[in-house]
């Protein structure tokens, strides 16, 4: 059941548009004056070889000479302020059209840029409209390659044994691009933009294996695309966050050389990775950023200006992946946490983070932003995620409702129903793609019991709610092979094999999703407390 959204799509865009103007404001970013919004930026796309601009306006503000005037803003730019030099110019009326180059791969791009309309006043340059970004970049891509789906089921994938994915059926292989490790070196060398960027060449070359080999077992390749603090390359990470120590860390979109030293990478990644050298067909763009500390870092921050920074990040890399090859998706990253806070500083709820990034992009240019999520159990450790230690079970952490405090396998239905809202479409009016990028069962934890059968049973029963979802287009088990670091950090095995040899889990995994195959799927029964898969609404 669809849970009827308390206010319409068009009231939450208004909301986070005051939210923004606001921000934005308290930040030195807008002049008083640029609170007065007149003027709507319908459209922004390419054309050809130019940018066209369409705004219309109800009431039609008032100007010192009748003209409304066009303004380029590169991401990192905040506003207007005292500039002069518009790069185009139309009548002032109810509505009005403006036509610009788009100067493609030369120093003066527009491929990045938002535009807005201002008005005269004074000799001054007043924002009389929303910015808006160009929301069709595939437009000049030159490549367009296929979405292979051989199956719903994916790992996080070890690239040792890549020779595996093919017999286990993998269709969707996840793994992990740092984008600070290319700036620590050069040796390959990229002209963009009229520049000329070199990346670590050893880097390079280990991309091009892995991804050839993900690629090369018929994989659907997901890249997870997140940001290191290293000094060799500090610059990419947003100012306000450059504490090292954490995770992961927010990009730097907020400057503008590292902003164009995103845009190159981006672009030269989604160009290399989308043909001879393997295909990167799904690209995620930061890992749980609703946890910005420690996985999305940006400093002491909150949440409208997580919301509204990570819908920046997000447009760079999605014009510059679509307009290299406008077969890829872009996808978000959000955990577990649907309504859950816990008090830690920087740590917001996925739903409230999902809602202001929809409202953002919506407001400056709606595009075919993909949504991906991590159901994990809660607690992490609990493989039997269909019940609860009896701690947790008072807590009613799961239901069925878009007030749940989690999501776990057994209510994605919360994330979906939440996406078939008005205000969460797809621009073509249907429900976004939807893509569980992370979530795992561990088959060894010091403080809630599990062995091996436990988590081939979970891995099953989770694969059967999970791929029952007909929004739910591919379901990524983390992961292939147990890791070290969760092993002795976190107390957890969530691999189904190690470096030794398989466990009970990886030939479930391998023949799980093959029709009736009941041999690898009912020996799970007893240990859910079933008799038949019928008992939980499944075949």
């Amino acid at each position: 059941m669809i849970k009827e959204n308390k206010r319409t799509g068009l009231e939450i865009v208004r909301a986070l548009l005051l939210a923004a103007v606001l921000w934005f404001g308290i930040c030195g970013a807008l002049v008083a004056h640029a609170a007065e919004i007149a003027v709507t930026v319908e459209q922004c796309v390419i054309s050809g070889k130019n940018v066209n601009v369409t705004a219309t306006s109800i009431a039609v503000p008032a100007s010192a000479d009748g003209k409304y005037y066009l303004f380029e803003l590169k991401p990192y730019e905040l506003a207007v302020g005292a500039r002069k030099d518009y790069c185009a110019e139309a009548p002032a009326a109810a509505a009005a059209s403006f036509s610009v180059p788009l100067n493609l791969n030369s120093a003066s791009s527009r491929l990045y840029s938002r535009f807005v309309v201002t008005i005269q006043q004074n000799g001054t340059f007043i924002p009389v409209s929303n910015e808006m970004y160009i929301t069709n970049p595939e437009a000049v891509a030159s490549k367009s390659t296929n979405y292979p789906v051989r199956s719903k089921k994916g790992l996080t994938a070890d690239s040792r044994y890549s020779e595996e994915l093919a017999s286990l059926g993998v269709g969707f292989a996840s793994y992990e691009l740092d984008v600070s490790r290319f700036f620590t070196a050069g040796g390959i060398p990229y002209n963009y933009n009229g520049k000329t960027y070199s990346f670590n060449a050893s880097v390079v070359r280990e991309y091009d294996v892995i991804c050839t080999r993900l690629a090369g077992a018929g994989c659907n390749v997901v890249m997870v695309i997140k940001n290191s603090y290293r000094p060799a390359a500090a610059d990419m990470v947003v100012p306000s966050g450059r504490t090292a120590g954490k995770s992961c860390y927010a990009f730097n979109v907020d400057e503008q050389l590292p902003t164009e030293k995103l845009e190159a990478l981006m672009s030269f990644l989604a160009n290399r990775y989308s043909g001879a050298m393997g295909t990167i067909h799904t690209w995620v763009i930061g890992n749980e950023v609703n946890s910005s500390n420690p996985w999305h870092y940006m400093g002491s921050v909150s949440a409208d200006a997580l919301a509204a920074h990570y819908a920046k990040e997000f447009r760079v890399c999605y014009n510059a992946i679509k307009s290299q090859n406008s077969g890829a998706r872009v996808f978000t990253s959000f955990d577990q946490r649907w309504n859950y806070k816990d008090g830690t500083r920087g740590q917001f709820t996925a739903k409230e983070i999902l809602d202001k990034f929809a409202a953002y992009i919506s407001i400056n240019g709606n595009i075919d932003w993909g949504l991906s999520f991590h159901p994990y159990p809660a607690p992490m450790h609990n493989c039997r995620f269909w019940s609860f230690p009896a701690e947790y079970a008072r807590l009613n952490l799961i239901d069925h409702t878009d007030d749940s405090k989690f999501v776990n396998p057994a209510n994605t239905d919360v994330v979906t129903n939440h996406m078939m809202q008005p205000a969460m479409l797809a621009p073509n009016g249907s429900v976004r793609h939807i893509l569980i990028t992370e979530m795992g069962f561990t088959s060894y934890s010091t403080s809630i019991p599990t062995d091996e059968l436990t988590q081939a049973a979970s891995i099953v029963f989770a694969y059967k709610l999970t791929s029952s979802n007909p929004h739910i287009e591919g379901i990524v088990f983390h992961r292939q092979v147990d890791h070290v670091e969760e092993l002795t950090g976190d107390g957890m095995a969530l691999g189904i094999r190690t470096e030794k040899g398989v466990k009970y889990a990886y030939g479930v995994f391998a023949n799980m999703d093959k029709g009736n195959s009941p041999e690898y799927t009912d020996f799970a029964l007893p240990i859910l407390g079933i008799s038949s898969w019928s008992q939980v609404g499944l075949e």
